[in-house]
């Protein structure tokens, strides 16, 4: 299962969970963070969320998609969704998750973050 925004990006790498900003606080389903925990240590995923085994390497859940761009040659990686996953791996005492990265502009993070968006883009 992917997005439909980076069905076709294959940059997904491993990041540190330290290294994600998450602007927007998760109102999680614990039921679900614990049910991605399962399919986590290799269990089948349950049927109501729509993947299969054949979807996943065992273990792995789908990468979170995360919006990033670099200011003076530092990147910021921003998380706004997939925050029943990271509660997982944060959960499992996961230390990196598996992300895809989606570049974006200045512009494209104000439309996100509005006027919260100038303490990353404001200059130096």
């Amino acid at each position: 299962m992917t997005s439909i925004h980076t069905g076709s990006n294959n940059n997904i790498v491993e990041l540190d969970m330290s290294e994600l900003i998450r602007p927007i606080p998760p109102v999680l389903d614990m039921n679900k963070v614990n049910s991605m925990m399962e399919t986590m240590t290799g269990k089948t995923p349950p049927a109501s969320c729509g993947l299969t085994s054949e979807d996943l390497e065992a273990g792995e859940l789908p990468p979170v998609d995360v919006l990033t761009f670099k200011k003076s040659g530092k990147p910021y990686y921003f998380a706004f969704g997939g925050c029943h996953r990271l509660r997982a791996h944060d959960e499992a005492g996961r230390k990196k998750v598996r992300c895809k990265l989606v570049n974006c502009s200045p512009n494209t993070l104000r439309l996100y973050l509005g006027a919260s968006a100038n303490k990353f883009l404001d200059s130096d």
